[in-house]
């Protein structure tokens, strides 16, 4: 349209301006310095086509050369100013839709006239009708795609099964886009599985083509944000070419030339992924791309609302609830009297008989509490052992001897040295020779401190036990005849009197559990019998064992008789502040309830 206008005025250059609000947009330029003006912004009512704008049904001409609102942009390099600017706005219904701005008449005498301005008013108002159909055809295209977007979106919540909602979106969302393959792959704990395919009632997570499916929505997931595979054939941008170079080969064998893959994610965390594929390049429109990106949205939520749904107890009983009251209300006065009364008492039980909550406790471990290491003081070779394991020992008892014969006839030598060394002092103290006297009083002396400290590892040879307790080292004996080195490990000493019970508790049982409480526990050894013991300790840095979130706590177990023992499977259980059996009922929907009303007014 913009070129039927230049070729029939006759017209070198122009600029045509589409309004958008109160701001008129150029869109196309024609003409010397004018190309400069695509995509430059004109309030209405400001600069020279902002006032013919204003003034809707007005053409107006100007000559460059005395008019000192035209715009310079217009100028022909070279030759001056143009001779003659004319500019129009374009309405239609009563409606400024943009205006037309034309430049140097290249025919005639070069100046428009009369019969050029009714020609440019005739073709900008067929202009405005053109354009403006076509936003009204846009307009409209928007509503139905809005109207898409809203049948899905009750589709979608009227119903709070999982399943259900995945189906709904995959099929209904063909009205939408046009694949060869919709599905949504769930993620849950570090693995995706395709639950739903366009056009399937039933889903095989195991066949090899939906397993691929499944590595690529696994990879998109990962990516984080959604991911568009315009061409396979011609990546355009590092992640494609990534996505290319990875996947390309199980592409290629399934007919996959684009595809859409758009992460369900929320707050709480990645769900799964929404994806579409296609055997034709550049399958969706960037507005197809933003309805899937809602939809996407729009699923997200559902699935949300899904998952607390099926974390409320009862769910299932609920639905039968009117059919009973039904049923109720067509027995005998008497009889709903007795039942109301029944109800009363079973209520009353519920809410007003209230016993500890027993927090289970995940992966418990026993530990002897008292767990010392009896190590070598000095280096030798053991000679004799005392100890077997489960023996008991006294602190300072022995437990090993090593081999000491070099160290004592070294003490042995030092000691006949020093004799020798204090009767050549008593010779010369008789001579008179006082320098001598001296000289071997303090050999003598050296010769004592010498013998001191091979006396001490003499003793240090016989290896004590620092604590009571029991030897824990599986073997000792089998220790006989190894040379150790100061500070090698021999045996272990602990006390199983008592155990330290070592177990996780989930993050959201923590709060609830405090030192004191009462800890109950079984092990396989013994299931017919119950131990008891105490919360000692709470850890504050948490554990994440295969995706739960736990937070370490200790319990002391008291073990008079000896039948725990370290490392036996236990299975434990803290008994937490008490709480009645309706308040047990209600606290994973409340749970849930509150999680949910903080998501949507937090």
């Amino acid at each position: 349209m913009f070129q039927t206008v230049l070729t029939v005025l006759g017209a070198e250059g122009g600029s045509l301006w589409i309004a958008q609000g109160d701001v008129l947009k150029c869109r196309f330029a024609v003409g010397g310095a004018s190309q400069r003006l695509i995509g430059a912004e004109l309030p209405v009512g400001t600069g020279f086509v902002g006032d013919v704008a204003r003034k809707q049904r007005t053409t107006i001409v100007m000559d460059a050369m005395r008019d000192p609102r035209f715009d310079p942009a217009l100028d022909r390099p070279g030759e001056g100013p143009a001779s003659t600017v004319m500019a129009t706005p374009m309405v239609a219904q009563g409606t400024t839709v943009g205006a037309l701005q034309v430049s140097n008449k290249l025919t005639g005498s070069g100046v428009f006239d009369q019969a050029d301005r009714e020609l440019f008013e005739g073709l900008a108002a067929s202009a405005a009708v053109a354009i403006r159909n076509a936003q009204l055809h846009t307009a409209e295209r928007r509503a139905r795609d809005l109207a898409l977007l809203l049948e899905i979106s009750r589709e979608i919540t009227a119903t709070l099964d999982p399943d259900r909602v995945l189906r709904s979106v995959v099929n209904l969302s063909a009205h939408a886009l046009s694949f060869d393959r919709g599905a949504v792959v769930l993620y849950d704990r570090g693995r995706c599985e395709v639950r739903a395919v366009a056009g399937q009632e039933q889903v095989d997570p195991k066949e090899p083509a939906l397993q691929d499916l499944a590595t690529r929505a696994a990879w998109a997931a990962g990516h984080g944000e959604a991911f568009y595979l315009s061409d396979r054939s011609a990546p355009g941008s590092d992640a494609e070419r990534t996505f290319v170079g990875m996947f390309g080969p199980d592409l290629e064998a399934q007919a996959v030339a684009s595809g859409l893959y758009l992460p369900l994610r929320d707050d709480e965390g990645t769900l799964g992924v929404l994806l579409f594929e296609s055997g034709e390049p550049d399958f969706a429109t960037p507005t197809q791309r933003e309805l899937a990106t809602i939809l996407a949205n729009q699923t997200t939520v559902a699935l949300r609302n899904a998952q607390l749904y099926s974390q409320v107890p009862l769910v299932d009983t609920l639905g039968a609830l009117a059919a009973r009251k039904r049923a109720l209300l067509g027995l005998p006065r008497r009889r709903r009297v007795a039942l109301a009364a029944a109800a009363a008492v079973a209520l009353a039980g519920l809410t007003l008989i209230r016993w500890p909550l027993r927090v289970t406790g995940r992966e418990p471990v026993f530990r002897p509490v008292d767990r010392t290491e009896v190590r070598a003081l000095v280096p030798g070779i053991v000679e004799r052992v005392f100890v077997t394991e489960g023996t008991w020992v006294p602190r300072g008892a022995p437990v090993a001897h090593l081999r000491d014969a070099e160290l004592r006839a070294a003490r042995d030598a030092a000691l006949a040295g020093a004799a020798a060394a204090e009767r050549a002092a008593a010779l010369a103290a008789s001579r008179g020779d006082a320098a001598e006297e001296r000289l071997q009083r303090i050999r003598a002396g050296a010769f004592r401190e010498e013998a001191g400290v091979l006396d001490q590892q003499v003793s240090a040879t016989v290896i004590r036990s620092p604590v009571a307790g029991l030897v824990l080292t599986p073997r000792p004996e089998e220790r006989l005849g190894a040379k150790l080195e100061e500070g090698d490990l021999l045996v272990t000493v602990g006390r199983t009197d008592t155990l330290e019970l070592e177990f996780g508790v989930d993050q959201r049982d923590i709060e609830r559990v405090a030192p004191g409480q009462e800890v109950r526990l079984r092990v396989d050894a013994l299931p017919q019998r119950t131990f008891a013991g105490r919360v000692v300790t709470i850890g504050r840095i948490p554990s994440d064992s295969a995706g739960a979130v736990r937070f370490p706590v200790r319990a002391a177990v008291p073990n008079p008789e000896g039948l725990l023992r370290p490392g036996m499977a236990a299975y434990a259980r803290v008994l937490t502040a008490p709480a009645s059996a309706l308040g047990r009922m209600l606290r994973a929907p409340a749970r849930g309830a509150r999680l949910l009303w903080w998501r949507i007014w937090g």
